[in-house]
C-alpha cells in the first residue's frame, strides 16, 4: 500500500484536469489544507433509481481502472466497481451506492472528449518519459468498425494516434471529423505534441507538403511512405532507382542492406536501398516543397511461404534522415509496431471493433480512454521483471487493482 497521498488541485502545472488523489490514502489521511471530497465537481448525471449523483473524478477513475482490469462493456465496468468498492473507498469518495451501467453510459455520451484527452496526458506523466529527443513516433489511424450506423448515416469513428514505437505508449490521439479523413486530422494531432528532436513516421496518407513543412518547423525528422497519391513524386523517385539499377548514373551517396527473417515456416527477405546527396534535387522536380529531404528509400520484400509460394513487393519512402540503410530500414519496420502494439491489442484485448456505442461522444471518449488504460498497463508491464502479456496483466489487475498505483504520476 502506498503512503497517504494528497489531493492535487489545478494550481500546479502537472495536475490532472480535475482534483484527484495521486496515491491511495486511508480514510483518515485527508490533509487539513486540502479541499474536502464533498467540494469536488459533481457530474451532472443522475443514477437510475435512487437519484444518486457521483463526482466526475469518481466516475472517470473507476472507469479507467475497470478498463485496465479487463472490463470491456459498461455492464462489466459497473460490476467491477461494485466488486472492488471497498478498495475504491480507500482513495475515492465513493458513496454507499456504486455507479450503475446506465450512469457510465451517460457519462461517456456526454463527456467532452477534451476532458478525456487531458486525463490521458496527465496519466502519461506517470511514465516519466525522458522527452521526445531521439524517440520514434508512429502516426497512424484506426477505424472502430461497429461504431457507425449506416441506416442513420453515421460514419464509424476514425481515430489517429501518435504511438511511441519503442515504449509502446500512445502519446496523443485525434478523431477525424465526420466528413474528413486522416489528412485533416494529422495537423491537429501534431499541434498537440512538442516534436523537437523526434523521428516521425507516417503512412502514405501523411505524405503531404504541409505536414513535412510543419515537421521541419518543429525540428523533427520524418520518414514518409510514398504511394501514388503523390503521383509525380512517386514516378520521380521510382525513376531515380531504376536509373541507378541500370547504371545510367552514379548517385553521390548510396547505401544498401539486407535482412532475412524466418518465422512459422515463412521466410522474408528485405533489401533496403538508399540514395542521398545534393544531387537528389535533379530527380525531385519540386524539391523546395519537401524541405529537409535527404534520402530516397526503396524497400524490396520477398516472402516465401511454407509451400514455396513467393510474393514480391516494392515500397518507396522519403526521409530527412541521413542516407543510412540499416537505420532507415529499422524505422520503416518500426512503423508497423503501431499495428501490433496498438491496433491489434485494442481489437483483441479491448474488443474495440466489437463495441457498438454510437450515441453522442461515446465512440470518441471510449477510444481515448481505452488507449489511456493501455498506457497504464504498458507502464506496469515495463516495471515488471518478468515478461507478462497484456491479457494476463489485465486479468491480474482485475483481481488486484491496487497494482495500478505504479502507473500513476
Amino acid at each position: 500500500m502506498h503512503p497517504a497521498g494528497v489531493i492535487e488541485t489545478l494550481q500546479s502545472p502537472r495536475q490532472p484536469p480535475w482534483p484527484i488523489l495521486s496515491h491511495a490514502p486511508t480514510r483518515n489521511s485527508w490533509p487539513p489544507c486540502a479541499p474536502s471530497p464533498t467540494t469536488w465537481p459533481r457530474c451532472p448525471i443522475r443514477a437510475t433509481g435512487g437519484g444518486v449523483r457521483h463526482p466526475l473524478p469518481v466516475l472517470l477513475a473507476t472507469l479507467l481502472v475497470a478498463l485496465a482490469g479487463g472490463a470491456n462493456s459498461m455492464a462489466a465496468v459497473a460490476a467491477f466497481t461494485h466488486d472492488h468498492r471497498a478498495w475504491f473507498r480507500l482513495w475515492l469518495p465513493l458513496g454507499n451506492t456504486t455507479p450503475s451501467r446506465d450512469t457510465y453510459l451517460r457519462l461517456v455520451r456526454r463527456l467532452d472528449p477534451e476532458t478525456a484527452v487531458k486525463a490521458a496526458l496527465w496519466l502519461l506523466d506517470g511514465t516519466r518519459l525522458p522527452g521526445l529527443e531521439e524517440l520514434v513516433l508512429a502516426l497512424d489511424g484506426k477505424v472502430a468498425r461497429r461504431s457507425g450506423d449506416r441506416a442513420a448515416g453515421l460514419r464509424p469513428l476514425h481515430m489517429v494516434s501518435a504511438f511511441l514505437v519503442r515504449e509502446g505508449l500512445t502519446l496523443a490521439q485525434e478523431p477525424c471529423d465526420a466528413k474528413s479523413n486522416e489528412i485533416a486530422a494529422l495537423p491537429r494531432l501534431l499541434d498537440r505534441i512538442h516534436l523537437q528532436g523526434a523521428v516521425v513516421t507516417i503512412g502514405a496518407a501523411g505524405c503531404q507538403t504541409a505536414i513535412v513543412q510543419a515537421l521541419q518547423a518543429d525540428d523533427a525528422d520524418y520518414v514518409l511512405a510514398l504511394k501514388r497519391n503523390q503521383g509525380t513524386l512517386h514516378r520521380e523517385v521510382k525513376a531515380a532507382f531504376d536509373e541507378a539499377d541500370r547504371s545510367a548514373f552514379t548517385p553521390e551517396v548510396e547505401d544498401r542492406c539486407e535482412t532475412v527473417e524466418r518465422n512459422g515456416g515463412r521466410r522474408e527477405r528485405r533489401t533496403c536501398t538508399v540514395l542521398g546527396g545534393p544531387g537528389l534535387c535533379e530527380w525531385v522536380a519540386d524539391a523546395q516543397a519537401w524541405p529537409g529531404l535527404h534520402s530516397l528509400v526503396r524497400v524490396q520484400v520477398e516472402r516465401t511461404g511454407p509451400r514455396g509460394r513467393r510474393q514480391r513487393s516494392v515500397r518507396y519512402y522519403i526521409s530527412s534522415r541521413p542516407p543510412q540503410a540499416e537505420a532507415l530500414l529499422a524505422l520503416v519496420r518500426g512503423h508497423w509496431g503501431v499495428e501490433n502494439g496498438l491496433h491489434r491489442t485494442l481489437d483483441m484485448q479491448f474488443w474495440e471493433d466489437d463495441c457498438r456505442m454510437r450515441t453522442g461522444n461515446a465512440p470518441t471518449v471510449m477510444g481515448i480512454l481505452r488507449r489511456t488504460a493501455l498506457n497504464m498497463i504498458r507502464t506496469i508491464q515495463r516495471k515488471l521483471e518478468t515478461d507478462v502479456s497484456i491479457g494476463l496483466l489485465r486479468d491480474r489487475i482485475g483481481r488486484q487493482p491496487w497494482i495500478l498505483a505504479a502507473a500513476l504520476p
